[in-house]
């Protein structure tokens, strides 16, 4: 995946705004545990959920475009946004417009996904 996000990197696909925001700490909220499901339970749980969720769409600097590049190197859970596969697919496009070849490390697969996923609720990366 890091030669894929690198030249995601290279075509305007992919950012690198930096390192990613710091998890919340479940015991800060007085989760006491998960259930079966993964889900926190105990304390202030549902809050801490919502903070978690947040992280996890977190897109970085808002005048960057693209999918931010630690979504795609480390499985976390993080929640690659429709608006950044949009972004992604349109630095596609404009490559392919000025005759850059279809990167050959893409396979066939890549990019009919991401436009799928900016026509869904983006994707999950873990």
């Amino acid at each position: 995946m890091m030669r894929i996000a690198a030249r995601m990197l290279d075509l305007g696909m992919a950012t690198d705004n930096g390192p990613p925001p710091k998890f919340p700490l479940w015991a800060v909220y007085g989760v006491s545990d998960f259930d079966v499901l993964g889900r926190p339970v105990g304390g202030q749980a549902q809050e801490y959920e919502t903070e978690l969720r947040n992280i996890l769409s977190w897109h970085g600097d808002p005048t960057t475009r693209g999918i931010p590049l630690h979504k795609l190197t480390t499985p976390l859970g993080w929640h690659v946004t429709t608006e950044e596969c949009h972004e992604a697919i349109t630095a596609y496009d404009r490559a392919r417009a000025n005759g850059i070849r279809h990167p050959r490390i893409f396979g066939t697969d890549l990019i009919p996904f991401l436009r799928t996923a900016a026509e869904q609720h983006g994707f999950e990366v873990h």
